[in-house]
């Protein structure tokens, strides 16, 4: 009987530690909701898409402003006011400013290093993007490259280098593709193209 007793006072007190955690994580998802974003869709960039593919893509969201914030400096750079990142506009290394020079593809670390050496419009702290950082330039939209051509006019319908090394493999790098709009990885020693970024996190 005492034994009884026992256990029964057990499966309460884990019936009352059960109840409390599901009512924290219920305040808290309501929480979320109630600002009315989701803490993941809040990280996520804009991609400037305006034409409806399929229910819940970015054209879905009603925003008020539907196209991206590019600003032309007019010296060869493109401030976006979503992210607040600077770009040279034409691929490397081209130094024109409307993007009429050549262009050529490079190994990883020659990636880095280019961009990190690189003088341009007054500035000399560019650096290769992150993953996130250059995802934000896709726009799903029409066919590749999947970026906005009127402020990325060199971008090639290919794979771009960004600095995020590939966790599992690091003799790996990861890949930005402009012509499929994905994001993938590849051996270090591989060629891929080039665009600079400035300031941001």
């Amino acid at each position: 009987m005492k034994n009884y007793k026992k256990t029964n006072k057990l499966m309460f007190l884990l019936f009352i530690i059960v109840f409390i955690a599901l009512l924290s994580f219920w305040q808290e998802t309501s929480n979320l909701w109630a600002q009315g974003v989701h803490s993941f869709r809040k990280a996520l960039p804009d991609t400037g898409q305006t034409t409806v593919y399929s229910s819940g893509d970015d054209a879905s969201y009603i925003k008020p402003n539907p196209q991206m914030a590019y600003i032309d400096n007019g010296n060869g750079t493109v401030t976006d006011k979503y992210t607040g990142l600077m770009w040279k506009k034409c691929s490397e290394p081209d130094t024109t400013t409307d993007c009429s020079g050549t262009h050529s593809a490079y190994p990883w670390a020659d990636a880095i290093t280019q961009c990190e050496n690189l003088t341009y419009a007054g500035y000399s702290d560019w650096r290769l993007p992150n993953m996130k950082e250059l995802f934000s330039l896709i726009k799903f939209e029409g066919s590749g490259p999947y970026i906005d051509t009127t402020y990325f006019p060199s971008t090639l319908s290919g794979y771009y280098w960004t600095s995020t090394i590939y966790a599992p493999n690091t003799t790996y790098a990861m890949y930005v593709n402009f012509y499929s709009g994905d994001v993938t990885n590849n051996g270090k020693i591989y060629s891929g193209y080039v665009l600079c970024v400035r300031a941001g996190p």
